[in-house]
């Protein structure tokens, strides 16, 4: 499939999507960033994992910023709170070169995926994948 088909894909998909789905592609869209990151430097690819981790920056970024503090109360400062430590880990993770650490934000971020999933998608996580996002 050209990339060009893919791009107008992503495009229908965000254009069609629920608040709860686009709230669930920029997970999936953070997580898959990270582990390209962790991928990259693993194989010396330095600047693509630079790229990727900023790309994920910018997508947790943007879950910060989905927040609805007004009606999420304390879950929603609870989750501003993880998604502020996990830029700041990403950003150490850029600039120690650290894919471990880019791994362990994977960690942080794919259960709630899987809660958001759980509760304003109902689906529930896929069983058997090491860490589901």
């Amino acid at each position: 499939m050209s990339q060009a088909a893919i791009n107008q894909y992503v495009k229908n998909r965000m254009a069609t999507a629920t608040p709860a789905q686009l709230v669930a592609m920029l997970f999936d869209g953070a997580v898959a960033a990270m582990r390209r990151a962790a991928d990259a430097e693993a194989d010396g690819r330095r600047a693509e994992a630079s790229e990727q981790l900023v790309k994920a920056q910018r997508i947790v970024t943007e879950l910060r910023c989905s927040l609805n503090f007004e009606a999420g109360g304390r879950v929603a400062q609870e989750l501003d709170r993880i998604y502020e430590f996990v830029c700041q880990q990403l950003v150490n993770a850029n600039l120690g070169r650290d894919s471990l650490l880019a791994m362990r934000c994977v960690e942080l971020l794919v259960p709630l995926r899987n809660a958001w999933a759980t509760a304003c998608l109902g689906q529930p996580p896929v069983p058997g994948d090491r860490l589901t996002g």
